[in-house]
């Protein structure tokens, strides 16, 4: 119950503070001057009255930014515990963290976006993976040190940064035609993809402007072709001498190594037309198309060649004739062409592609002759070597006009008796290609099998079998993504042939059609690397292996219907063309070949400067390091026209 003396509440007039230019008071209350912000709530993290930006804001490095420097240690929360008297004993031994420390940061562009998210190194797949930890999936990067490990990656990165070019746009991996979604561009090679190798070479010869392009034929259409059903050919000629194979080779292993022997022989690399037998068959009308069996191999195989060749055709009536053009580098063998990262030193190191070659010639040239069974028993074809002249033969019955010798006669013919002909048969098989399509091909063999023991008594009854040997060259493991010979040869005979397959594709496949074509029973494979990485001129047999020829092809995955097939369509190609002479090319940088019209006195000048007979009869060497190869006896004859009569 309400007194009669209590006063009533009063209420005021409201006072309106009018802020034309903004909102808010205009003017602050005394009460309220001089006194600190602080926010009403320690769990609101106001910074200012009005802070628009404050819950966009994603940059976590000005977090707190516009807090309070007066509030926040007075109202936060701390969990006190005396501590001080707890102390942890530990009896056991401390335990080494794993990881290395890492002396070097790993490159940014080395890293690429994983399909889990995240950053990815070396091809892992999600999150990203540290190269200190260990794990890598090349075996050469886990015994380099760190510094070397970073150099080879370095050098790996740069070549793909250089691929598109230095005004091309990297899109980001968040667009959908970024990158990734480009094969064979940027980094991580788009989900480890083989790395291509991007050297620009130079082409085999120089093409004049006077030459004409007559046809471009890439390898995409080539291997889409196939000839089946190639009868079996029939044998023209046989000629020259062949030992037999020598079957301790066999055992040879890595811890029973012999070393590779400089053998004394000369081997002949004559021309087609310049072979008489060749000229002699053509004269007969014996087949249309003549060519040697290196060239038909490198023709049928030419989809895997990588680095660039070339061989002059020659169309005269109705007949084709495939030659190498002359001081050309048609017969040397390449090293590690096909591999991701062929040899790309300089033209003066150890280890360049030159170099290589000069070494893988001369070891092949050696070893052909080695694992043969010397001075023994020769098997003689019906006919002799067609490239020693009878006058050479008769020299040592030739005296002077009175009966006597005189020294420098004597010498010479002993230097002449020194240079002894190598084990080489030659057979000439003609070959039936469909369409009136005749094919001539002359093939070598190394030697002949000796017989089995049960077939000793009846020689003549049984068919000889011949054998080609070729040697694969190891010169130094850490190069080419190879594997240590020394190490896996005996073990993982299987991973090293699956290295040199990988990385000398078209060698193995050229070798592998030249046994097919010359008829061998096996193909001899030799593994022979260096004595010193350092050192090219000494070298050893690790190990041989056998195959035969069909069976090797279907482990290389050689289509030889496609291969029969890219043959006849060049030849097909050829005989619509005019009578001329045409040039044949590899392109250098691009998977193609080129076929020009060229002038009937093209290449002459070459001819003509080693036409001299005191170069003619000096065999051609070759060198690499101190050790020369010989691959020509220099008996070339002079082109003459197979048509002649």
């Amino acid at each position: 119950m309400l007194s009669e003396t209590d006063p009533l509440p009063q209420f005021g007039l409201l006072t309106l503070h009018e802020n034309p230019g903004g909102w808010g008071p205009l003017e602050i209350p005394k009460e309220f001057e001089d006194m600190p912000y602080q926010p009403f709530s320690k769990d609101m993290r106001l910074g200012r009255v009005a802070d628009w930006s404050g819950n966009i804001y994603q940059d976590m490095k000005s977090k707190g930014r516009y807090m309070s420097q007066f509030s926040g240690a007075q109202y936060a929360y701390i969990h006190d515990e005396d501590d001080s008297n707890f102390q942890l004993v530990s009896s056991g031994r401390d335990i080494k963290s794993s990881n290395l420390r890492q002396r070097y940061r790993l490159p940014m562009r080395g890293r690429r976006i994983g399909v889990g998210g995240g950053y990815v190194n070396m091809g892992s797949r999600g999150g990203y993976m540290s190269q200190s930890a260990g794990v890598y999936q090349n075996r050469k990067l886990r015994n380099m040190s760190e510094r070397d490990r970073m150099q080879h990656q370095n050098r790996r990165w740069h070549q793909w940064n250089n691929m598109s070019g230095p005004n091309q746009r990297r899109t980001g991996p968040q667009s959908g035609a970024g990158w990734r979604s480009q094969p064979g561009v940027g980094w991580g090679a788009y989900q480890d993809r083989r790395q291509p190798h991007r050297t620009v070479r130079d082409a085999s010869v120089q093409i004049k402007d006077s030459w004409t392009l007559q046809e471009e034929l890439d390898f995409a259409r080539l291997s889409k072709l196939a000839l089946p059903n190639i009868k079996e050919p029939s044998d023209l000629v046989n000629c020259g001498e062949m030992e037999y194979y020598d079957k301790s080779y066999d055992r040879v292993n890595t811890r029973n190594e012999r070393p590779l022997v400089r053998v004394n022989r000369v081997t002949h690399t004559v021309s087609t037309t310049d072979d008489p037998i060749i000229q002699r068959l053509a004269k007969e009308h014996s087949g249309r198309v003549y060519c040697t069996d290196a060239i038909a191999a490198s023709i049928m195989c030419c989809t895997r060649s990588v680095y660039p060749w070339d061989f002059v055709v020659t169309r005269v009536e109705d007949l084709l004739f495939f030659d190498e053009r002359a001081k050309a580098e048609f017969d040397l063998v390449t090293v590690c062409e096909t591999a991701a990262e062929p040899p790309n030193e300089e033209p003066g190191h150890i280890n360049s592609a030159q170099r290589l070659s000069l070494e893988a010639t001369y070891i092949n040239t050696n070893l052909s002759q080695q694992m043969l069974l010397m001075g023994g028993k020769k098997f003689a074809f019906p006919e002799p070597n067609p490239f020693v002249d009878d006058e050479d033969e008769d020299d040592s019955d030739v005296s002077n006009e009175d009966g006597l010798d005189s020294g420098e006669d004597r010498l010479n013919r002993g230097e002449k008796n020194k240079e002894e002909l190598g084990s080489i048969g030659y057979r000439y098989r003609l070959f039936d290609l469909g369409n009136q399509i005749t094919l001539v091909v002359r093939c070598e063999v190394n030697g002949v099998l000796p017989p089995a023991a049960n077939d000793a008594d009846l020689p003549s009854q049984a068919p000889a079998q011949f054998v080609c040997i070729r040697a694969l060259n190891e010169f130094d493991s850490r190069y080419c993504g190879g594997v240590d010979w020394r190490s896996k040869l005996d073990t993982q005979r299987g991973a090293v042939l699956a290295s040199e397959i990988k990385n000398n594709a078209f060698k193995l496949a050229k070798w592998t059609a030249c046994s097919i074509l010359a008829g061998a029973d096996q193909l001899k494979l030799g593994f022979v690397s260096r004595v010193n990485p350092k050192d090219s001129s000494r070298h050893v047999i690790l190990g041989t292996q056998q195959f035969k020829p069909q069976e090797f092809a279907l482990q290389l995955n050689l289509n030889l219907d496609n291969a029969w097939g890219i043959l006849r369509c060049v030849i097909d190609f050829f005989m619509k063309l005019p009578e001329g002479k045409y040039l044949m090319l590899k392109d250098p940088n691009k998977a193609m070949l080129r076929i020009f019209a060229v002038p009937s006195d093209a290449f002459e000048s070459d001819v003509t400067t080693s036409s001299d007979d005191d170069v003619r009869n000096e065999p051609r060497k070759l060198s690499d390091s101190n050790e020369p190869v010989v691959v020509d006896s220099g008996k070339e004859k002079q082109a003459t026209n197979a048509t002649d009569s």
